[in-house]
């Protein structure tokens, strides 16, 4: 085998390896942006969101999509979509703390170095925001915060 060969032979190796990684995380994130695409277009539909700027992906004992966002009128507000059933709930903005204060009280609180997300969901039929940190020492926590009071309801510490 010539030189020439071996360059051409290595240059389309590396172009596989490239087109298949990149295939890979496109199928890998398929899901995800069906997911968001899916409640943008609910959001849209059934509470007015015309700008979203958030989404969030809640996991408890039922799945649940989040979007925020403004509305035609300019007033900001969520809908939680039933991840299974579709059964959708709106809740306003201004009844709350705004989403940087949650997150800001969680740090505070818990010592928190790093906020890895923050969540809004149904819990016990409530709006709860699911913020996960971790720590300084390098454990994860999760803090449920009711969406309206932003006082903590659960937390699971030191994972």
């Amino acid at each position: 085998m010539n030189r020439s060969t071996k360059v051409l032979l290595t240059i389309s190796l590396i172009a596989l390896a490239i087109v298949s990684v990149l295939t890979y995380l496109n199928l890998s994130f398929a899901p995800f942006s069906s997911a968001k695409s899916q409640a943008n277009d609910i959001a849209k539909e059934k509470a007015g969101i015309v700008q979203p700027d958030y989404f969030g992906n809640y996991t408890r004992k039922k799945q649940y999509y989040a979007v925020g966002g403004l509305t035609k009128g300019q007033k900001y507000r969520y809908i939680i979509i039933n991840a299974k059933s579709g059964k959708t709930e709106i809740v306003n903005k201004n009844t709350a703390p705004v989403r940087q204060t949650v997150i800001d009280d969680v740090a505070q609180r818990y010592g928190a170095k790093k906020i890895l997300h923050i969540n809004l969901g149904l819990y016990k039929k409530k709006p709860t925001w699911e913020v996960a940190f971790q720590k300084k020492n390098g454990s994860i926590g999760y803090n449920l915060v009711d969406f309206r009071t932003g006082k903590s309801i659960q937390i699971i510490n030191n994972i």
